[in-house]
């Protein structure tokens, strides 16, 4: 009777659907987390590094990281080097051997949330600013 207890509790949480904010949260960490990743690579291998963001589809690779798709109904803005874009469509976020890169901001926005991850150009920091 306890087992079945547990599964009907733990059923009605696989049911409901995920709150914007938590998969905005996940989202942001997760992209912050593949920048850093990206730039560690092109310290270590000491060459330059870049993080792609797939505008169309809504996703980010790099020679670290897999593609990693985002939220479908996510919004996502790249403010990145002018060099760095590529017809609109995608944008890069380059890492040079030194820590430094082309520096630039992505925002991610669904249901009224947003995050805001920045990249120093300088010292290559990621921060990520959830609001």
């Amino acid at each position: 009777m306890a087992i079945i207890a547990l599964l009907a509790g733990l059923s009605t949480q696989l049911v409901r659907p995920v709150a914007p904010h938590l998969r905005l949260e996940g989202a942001a960490r997760g992209l912050c987390a593949a920048l850093r990743a990206t730039r560690a690579r092109a310290i270590s291998a000491n060459e330059e590094a870049t993080l792609f963001v797939d505008l169309a589809r809504k996703s980010y690779f790099s020679p670290s990281v897999r593609e990693t798709l985002l939220p479908a109904d996510m919004r996502v803005q790249v403010s990145a080097a002018k060099g760095q874009r590529d017809l609109g469509e995608n944008a890069g976020l380059k890492f040079y051997p030194s820590g430094a890169s082309s520096g630039g901001d992505i925002i991610l926005e669904i249901g009224g949330n947003r995050a805001t991850i920045q990249v120093n150009w300088l010292s290559g920091a990621t921060r990520c600013d959830l609001s």
